[in-house]
C-alpha cells in the first residue's frame, strides 16, 4: 500500500479497516455488481469493502447507483447525454469536497468521452445549466434558485432534467458516505485522473491512496480510455445476474404514486410525499425499498430512535427546514415517540457551529446523554451524525477513537448510511421545492 498520509487512524475508514469484507467474499456474493461497476469507473471501488460491513448499507449503495444513473440504459445513450449526465456528477462531487468522488466521476466522465476541457469547465450551454444546478445542489446549504431550475428545464425536457437531478441527488448519498469516512483511494484511479485534476486544484486530501487491489484478475483495475462497443456490450454478460440481485432485494416495493406511500407509511410509518414528484419508476422502486430496509428496527444496530434523530441533526445542519418536519413526524409516530424535549434540543444541538474538539466532543456527548431516552452511546451517535453532515465532513481524531470504542463497525457505517441517505433526499427535495 503506498500511503499519502501518515499511520494511524484519522479516518473513519482507517479505523473500520479490521472489519472490512474481504473482496473474495464480495466477489462470491455479488461478482456481477462489482464487474459492472469495473467497466464503468476502471476499478472496484474501496468503499466496497466497508458498505458491506454492514449489508444493507451495501444494498442500498447499489440500488441507488444503478437505479438512480439508470444504469445500464444511461451509457447506452438513452436519456441526457452521459457526458452531460457525467460533468453533472463531477461538478456535484467537487462542490461536495468529496475528493473520492470527483476521482470517480471524472473517470466515469473520460471514459464516456468526454475532453479534459470539459472537466476543466469549458461548457456548452446546456451543460453548463447541468453543471451549475449540480454545484448548487451540492453545496451546503443548498442554494438552487428557481431560474437555475428553469434554464436546466429549457435545455432538457423534464424527464432528462429529473435523470440529471436523479444522478446528482445519487451523489448525495456517494459524496457524503465517501468523505465522511475518509475511503481510501485506489492508486489506478488516482493515475487516470491526477492529471486532468490537479490543475484545476484536486488532491486526494484525507483520503489514503492505495496500490492493494483484489486478487482476482477479473477485478483488478482497467486501462483508461473511451468505451467501446466491446465495452457498451461486456456490461450484457453481468446483467442478468444483477437484475436477479436487485429483483430480490426490491421484491415487493411499489413504484407509483400512491403505492408507495401507502406501503412506506405502513412500514416505516411515513409516506416520503416526495416520491409524488420522481417521474422514474426505477428511482421511485429503489429509493422506497432504501428507506424500507433503513428503517426497519429488526436490522438495525443503533434503534430508529438514533436514527431519527441522527436524520435530524443532518436537517438542522443543513437547514433544510422541510426535511425536519418530515423526520420529526417519524420521530413522533415511532414507538415509542420520541420526547418533545430531545426532538428541541437535538435539533438544536445541530444548528450551533460550534467545532468539535475533544473536550467540545466530551460536552456534547455529557449533554445529550442527559435528554430523556437518551444514553452514551446514543448519544455519541448523534455527535458523530454532526460531524459526518457539514460538507466536507469534520470527523476530530478524538472522535474517531471515542466511536470506535463504544459503537460496533456495524453501527458506524449503519450510522452513515443514514445520513447519506438523507443527503440524497435533502438535494432531490431541495430541486423540487425550488
Amino acid at each position: 500500500m503506498r500511503l499519502d498520509s501518515p499511520a494511524g487512524d484519522e479516518t473513519l475508514a482507517q479505523s473500520l479497516r479490521p472489519a472490512s469484507v474481504d473482496f473474495s467474499r464480495l466477489d462470491h456474493e455479488y461478482g456481477p455488481l462489482l464487474r459492472i461497476v469495473r467497466m464503468l469507473i476502471g476499478v472496484v471501488p474501496n468503499c466496497d469493502s466497508v458498505l458491506a460491513i454492514w449489508p444493507t448499507g451495501f444494498r442500498s449503495y447499489n440500488l441507488l447507483v444503478s437505479n438512480l444513473l439508470n444504469l445500464p440504459f444511461s451509457v447506452w445513450g438513452f436519456g441526457p447525454s452521459v457526458v452531460t449526465l457525467g460533468l453533472s456528477l463531477c461538478a456535484a462531487s467537487r462542490a461536495a469536497q468529496c475528493a473520492y468522488c470527483t476521482a470517480h466521476t471524472c473517470a466515469f466522465t473520460l471514459r464516456r468521452g468526454s475532453s479534459p476541457e470539459k472537466i476543466a469547465g469549458h461548457l456548452t450551454p446546456s451543460e453548463r445549466a447541468a453543471v451549475a444546478v449540480a454545484e448548487a445542489l451540492a453545496r451546503v446549504p443548498c442554494d438552487l434558485t428557481a431560474d437555475q431550475r428553469n434554464e436546466l428545464l429549457r435545455h432538457f425536457s423534464a424527464a432528462n432534467a429529473e435523470r440529471i437531478v436523479l444522478g446528482i441527488s445519487l451523489m448525495g448519498f456517494l459524496n457524503k458516505f465517501m468523505d465522511a469516512l475518509g475511503i481510501d483511494l485506489e492508486l489506478a484511479s488516482v493515475d487516470e485522473v491526477a492529471a486532468v485534476l490537479h490543475p484545476i486544484g484536486w488532491d486526494p486530501g484525507k483520503h489514503r491512496v492505495s496500490d492493494e487491489q483484489p486478487a482476482d484478475p477479473s477485478l483488478q483495475p482497467l486501462p483508461g480510455g473511451r468505451d467501446t462497443l466491446a465495452t457498451k456490450l461486456g456490461i450484457l454478460r453481468h446483467l442478468p445476474a444483477a437484475i436477479r440481485l436487485e429483483q430480490s432485494w426490491t421484491q415487493g416495493a411499489p413504484a407509483r404514486w400512491p403505492a408507495v406511500g401507502t406501503y412506506l407509511k405502513e412500514r416505516t410509518g411515513h409516506d416520503f410525499p416526495l416520491l409524488a414528484r420522481v417521474r422514474s419508476r426505477r428511482a421511485v422502486r429503489a429509493i422506497a425499498t432504501v428507506l424500507r430496509d433503513n428503517l426497519t428496527e429488526a436490522g438495525s444496530h443503533l434503534g430508529l430512535r438514533v436514527k431519527h434523530l441522527a436524520g435530524l441533526v443532518y436537517a438542522s445542519v443543513v437547514e433544510d427546514e422541510p426535511l425536519a418536519r418530515e423526520i420529526r413526524a417519524m420521530a413522533a409516530q415511532a414507538g415509542p415517540p420520541v420526547d418533545a424535549e430531545t426532538l428541541e434540543a437535538v435539533a438544536r444541538f445541530g444548528a450551533e457551529k460550534d467545532e468539535l474538539g475533544e473536550n467540545g466532543t466530551s460536552d456534547a456527548v455529557a449533554r445529550l446523554a442527559s435528554l430523556p431516552g437518551l444514553d452514551g452511546k446514543a448519544a455519541l451517535a448523534l455527535v458523530l451524525a454532526k460531524a459526518v453532515s457539514p460538507s466536507p465532513a469534520m470527523v476530530p481524531a478524538p472522535l474517531i477513537a471515542r466511536v470506535a470504542e463504544s459503537l460496533s463497525p456495524e453501527a458506524q457505517v449503519e450510522l452513515v448510511v443514514w445520513v447519506s441517505v438523507q443527503q440524497m433526499l435533502h438535494r432531490l427535495g431541495s430541486y423540487y421545492g425550488a
